[in-house]
């Protein structure tokens, strides 16, 4: 056995030290013998020194850079050593040099997926898919980029032909009761659900998923369970203490945490306009529109800044007032709703605070439609606007009504908030209250929801 195999032996065994050993003995006399730089490489990655990896492993390619298997290690190292586009960049000249190889395609996709490169991840998920057809697991993945991009019937075709595969892929069950529950098609998601929980019981998105679905219908106890379950199952699930807090009626966070926002309007994207506007009838753009004409007689071709623009409706009220248009939001999918109507002259995914904190005195309109119902303390935000807006400059927002308390959380899990919280509010941020005006913001279940438009000014 030559001392090469040797070594890999000895690597395959386990025994890093060894083969470390060997390794470095045939560098000794041949120092650019590619196989041995690049398994030592693979021997410091393993040992969590992935910086070496890359040196070595960079090495080897500079000896044989045909070697598709080493731009394929490459890949793997710099994505986990949090460097995406050198990643991308190996794994393409892996699957070049070798074009059959799934996992080469599996790994790419993955990675472009994560990027939010949706589209660029599906052309992969589908290269790797015709090579190896049978890979239960590749379909879930693609159905879940499918389903990311919103192609909600190529996603459910290939859960289902996961579940064909392997029928307790309880994850598949879950992505599948997502799609039902997205279509408001709750008993369809409730079948889903309990069948991905048969499947896998410690699977906390599911306990999660089928709790909604039971408050969406009314079943409070039976939520209150599942959401509980969640939460033992994982313990920083953050959106699931806010929902058990809303629920049971706990000292309220602050705010709602982002990831549950971006996911909650990424999940209602497709439909959002046409339910939010006919099923709920809601029309606060066009109110603040009119509160805005009424009060800034003097204004003319403001900046605007639209926080929570979602699919751009507040876009559509107010473009032909505004010398520049910018949106920020925290839901990818409804950003793209709102990139495709070409209204915005900039559009950027992110929260509300440091949206206004990255300019000072920019603005002389900030747009805030029912935004706030999902934060609970709006300090930060209030003296953030301030600050962002120009002398004279206006913040508009609507909130929910809330008790005598300066918030609350209600089990629907949007904030209600005082008109005296908000009024100490503005006087400390340097905002002078203009108008507050009682208004129903939408439908809840058939009840209208009562709340306030405020009107804010920055002192000169």
């Amino acid at each position: 056995m030559t001392t090469l195999h040797q070594a890999i032996a000895l690597h395959q065994a386990g025994d890093l030290n060894a083969a470390e050993g060997l390794y470095r003995e045939i560098l000794a006399g041949e120092p650019e013998q590619a196989d041995a730089l690049h398994l030592l490489g693979l021997v410091q990655y393993a040992r969590g020194d992935g910086i070496t990896a890359v040196e070595l492993i960079r090495r080897a390619i500079a000896s044989a850079p045909g070697n598709a298997v080493y731009h394929f290690n490459l890949g793997n190292v710099c994505r986990d050593l949090d460097d995406p586009g050198a990643a991308i960049q190996a794994y393409e000249a892996a699957i070049e040099l070798q074009p059959e190889e799934v996992d080469y395609h599996y790994n790419l996709a993955e990675l472009l997926d994560a990027q939010g490169q949706g589209d660029a991840a599906l052309v992969h998920y589908r290269s790797a898919m015709a090579l190896e057809p049978g890979h239960a697991a590749l379909r879930l993945d693609l159905g879940a980029c499918l389903q990311g991009l919103g192609q909600l019937d190529e996603a459910v075709a290939e859960y289902r032909a996961a579940l064909e595969l392997v029928p307790g892929l309880a994850q598949a069950h879950n992505n599948l009761g997502g799609i039902h529950q997205a279509r408001d098609e709750l008993a369809a998601a409730a079948d889903c659900y309990r069948a991905a929980l048969e499947a896998d019981p410690e699977l906390a998105e599911a306990h999660r998923n089928h709790a909604a679905v039971l408050e969406a219908t009314g079943q409070a106890e039976a939520a209150l369970h599942h959401y509980g379950e969640a939460l033992r199952l994982k313990p920083d699930y953050a959106e699931v203490a806010y929902k058990l807090a809303a629920l049971r009626g706990e000292a309220a966070p602050e705010a709602a945490p982002p990831e549950y926002v971006a996911q909650l309007f990424d999940q209602y994207a497709e439909d959002f306009d046409a339910h939010l506007g006919g099923a709920l009838g809601y029309r606060i753009p066009e109110r603040l529109r009119e509160l805005f004409d009424e009060l800034a007689t003097g204004v003319t071709g403001p900046r605007v800044l639209d926080l929570g623009c979602g699919t751009g409706l507040s876009g559509l009220t107010f473009r032909d007032r505004a010398a520049w248009l910018a949106g920020v939001d925290l839901s990818p999918r409804m950003l793209d709703k709102a990139r495709a109507r070409e209204l915005y002259d900039t559009l950027h995914c992110g929260d509300v605070v440091p949206a206004l904190e990255a300019e000072s005195d920019a603005w002389e309109l900030i747009l805030a439609a029912d935004v706030f119902v999902y934060l609970g303390d709006l300090a930060a935000v209030m003296a953030a606007a301030a600050r962002a807006l120009r002398p004279g400059g206006w913040l508009l927002f609507s909130v929910e009504q809330g008790d005598q308390a300066d918030f609350v959380l209600g089990k629907a899990g949007r904030y209600g908030h005082s008109v005296d919280y908000l009024r100490r509010l503005a006087d400390a941020a340097g905002l002078s209250v203009r108008a507050v005006r009682a208004t129903v913001l939408r439908q809840d279940f058939g009840q209208d929801v009562q709340g306030w438009l405020l009107a804010l000014q920055k002192t000169e």
